[in-house]
């Protein structure tokens, strides 16, 4: 086994549905994201729901903060979550904040890396205390699978003896998943793949099996 997460991407505007989605791969996924779509669309409550019906999942509010990174972080935490998520475009102050309340609740903040990142941005953003970095796939055709895959390997040298985690996410499934195969990364952040399956939970165990036959 690989020992890569499966993180469920709940990017859904009705909260009834995404706890239906949910709690039908629970058994399956590692991380529940209470995705951007859901946190827009009915605030933290979904974060406040979510954690109230599966209090032992790891809970990512993914609400991409961009600025006031200390404020914004502590509103997710007090609504249950574990982890955060900021924008690399707000700045190193905007990480560092976020990072100082997330050690207050004993969480952690992933940090959205975006295009053109340089070494030295790792480096700042590794020793600000950034958890987990993200790499996200946006037209997700075969130039930027190449480019991303380039992106794993030196975000891995990058990293390797460090405990940040790598996630890769953007329109992922069991097919756009095997083109990584051999990449070095952690979590794999699924979808509509699983929300929108007439069967979630059959679905997410197929997508643990190609990450758990990767290398």
């Amino acid at each position: 086994m690989s020992g890569k997460l499966l993180q469920l991407a709940l990017d859904i505007d009705d909260t009834a549905v995404a706890l239906k989605a949910a709690a039908a791969a629970a058994d399956v996924v590692d991380i529940i994201e209470d995705g951007t779509v859901l946190c827009l669309a009915k605030g933290l409550e979904s974060a406040r729901e979510l954690r109230a019906v599966f209090p032992d999942k790891d809970l990512l509010t993914d609400i991409r903060i961009a600025r006031a990174g200390g404020k914004f972080a502590r509103m997710c935490f007090e609504a249950g979550a574990d982890r955060v998520s900021v924008v690399g475009e707000s700045g190193l102050g905007v990480v560092l904040s976020a990072c100082n309340v997330a050690d207050e609740f004993g969480g952690g903040v992933e940090v959205e890396l975006y295009e053109g990142w340089a070494d030295e941005d790792i480096r700042e953003f590794v020793n600000a205390g950034v958890q987990v970095l993200i790499v996200h796939r946006n037209r997700c055709d075969e130039a930027e699978n190449k480019a991303v895959r380039e992106q794993l390997q030196r975000l891995h040298s990058l990293v390797d003896g460090t405990s940040v985690k790598v996630t890769l996410a953007g329109g992922l499934n069991r097919e756009t998943l095997r083109l990584f195969d051999g990449c070095p990364f952690d979590v794999a952040v699924v979808g509509s793949a699983i929300t929108k399956a007439a069967d979630p939970l059959a679905v997410a165990r197929e997508i643990r099996d190609v990450l758990d036959s990767m290398s």
